[in-house]
């Protein structure tokens, strides 16, 4: 029923889409990292890379809109990174036109080179932090490079994990800063997408199903993360980021 409806003939696919979501979701609620970060190098195994971008568009909004309210923290968050959201809002849609023309080699050799190379200035010993003076300009910065790369890799996720980490945030404001950061960022994401003809009814519906999955692997999430120490919690995303960049890079090499 399920292949009739969503228009795959094959068994396989749908166990990709369904590992795709139950990682992203896991990794959403543990680490509060982007679920595209997670679910696109599944399922490009079975699509192409932009198409399996707009997989998430239901779950984007319904989980980072739960996780960025967390703490009720809301409007500190949005007095904070005012700037950075501002000028990453700014920057997406004109970005973004690269993304719908780049062949997928190409997508996923770039976000695999970002993620390694973010992973590896944050292992270095001389691993930066930034001051409160720093941050007043650094936000608007940080936020035109995030949305920059969204048109080379669809995703913000490791420039904007390595600034917060760089920011020292506790764990839970890590996770609700990051997550209001990719809720305003997916606004002006998908709009280009559905613009594009990217964003299907077809993609939704799918989208709406994968959105149920990963809510409850948010949840189960959340449960991990409460029994993680920061050191080891700050050491987990960073293995994260590399491995997903080396096998990133290993495919598109091999395309």
């Amino acid at each position: 029923m399920l292949q009739s409806v969503f228009g795959f003939d094959d068994v396989t696919t749908l166990l990709i889409l369904l590992a795709g979501f139950l990682a992203a979701g896991l990794a959403k609620g543990t680490f509060g990292l982007g679920m595209p970060f997670f679910g696109i190098p599944v399922m490009t195994l079975t699509m192409p890379f932009q198409t399996a971008l707009a997989m998430f568009v239901v779950p984007n909004f319904t989980a980072n809109l739960q996780q960025m309210l967390m703490g009720g923290k809301i409007f500190v968050y949005l007095r904070r990174f005012g700037w950075l959201l501002f000028t990453m809002l700014a920057s997406v849609p004109i970005s973004v036109q690269f993304l719908l023309k780049i062949d997928q080699a190409t997508c996923l050799m770039v976000f695999g080179v970002l993620s390694i190379s973010f992973a590896v200035l944050q292992i270095m010993p001389m691993a930066f932090t930034v001051t409160p003076s720093r941050e007043r300009w650094l936000n608007p910065v940080m936020g035109l490079l995030a949305g920059a790369l969204a048109g080379v890799s669809g995703l913000y996720g490791p420039i904007l994990i390595v600034y917060l980490m760089a920011l020292r945030l506790p764990k839970d404001d890590f996770v609700a800063a990051l997550s209001l950061m990719y809720f305003a960022g997916s606004i002006a994401l998908y709009g280009a997408l559905v613009v594009a003809q990217v964003l299907t009814l077809q993609v939704l519906a799918i989208s709406a199903v994968g959105a149920v999955i990963i809510g409850v692997m948010v949840h189960f999430g959340q449960f991990v993360r409460a029994h993680i120490n920061e050191a080891r919690y700050r050491k987990l995303i960073l293995v994260l980021l590399m491995a997903i960049g080396v096998e990133m890079v290993w495919r598109a090499s091999s395309q």
